[in-house]
């Protein structure tokens, strides 16, 4: 007769560190990223520029404040959504397909949520996420592969 012990900890392993990340604080809003993401100087304020060479990507953080009375919030969405598109298009060497576009109230009920996916032919996947508040225009752009 063969006696085979066993024996299993009760005890679950160690979670993995967490990649480190750096971390931008900003009064708007905290965005943290892998330590692959730099940030890129601008000339232009209220923007910040990040760039990963590893992925081919670029994420673009802006903001904009106005007085946005709660009956101009939708033409404001609507116009930011619209010169988004037309800014790719414009850059785009060819058609430029819409993939998602939707302007909708923030679960918050402090606003109203922008996004966009669009892809130029041959070029690039711009995405956009947005919010219109009563005193702001948020902007979050990701240009990266498809």
């Amino acid at each position: 007769m063969t006696l085979l012990k066993y024996s299993f900890s009760l005890t679950p392993p160690a979670p993995p560190p967490a990649p480190a990340k750096h971390t931008y604080a900003y009064s708007e809003f905290t965005l943290e990223l892998a330590h692959l993401w730099r940030l890129m100087p601008t000339a232009e304020e209220k923007t910040l520029n990040f760039v990963s060479d590893a992925d081919g990507a670029a994420i673009i953080v802006s903001v904009d404040f106005y007085d946005i009375p709660a009956e101009k919030a939708q033409a404001t969405a609507e116009f930011a959504v619209e010169r988004r598109l037309d800014a790719v298009r414009q850059l785009a060497e060819g058609p430029v397909t819409v993939l998602h576009r939707a302007i909708a109230p923030h679960s918050s009920g402090g606003g109203l949520e922008m996004s966009l996916a669009v892809e130029p032919e041959g070029g690039h996947l711009h995405l956009f996420l947005g919010y219109v508040t009563a005193r702001k225009v948020l902007n979050f752009t990701m240009i990266c592969p498809p």
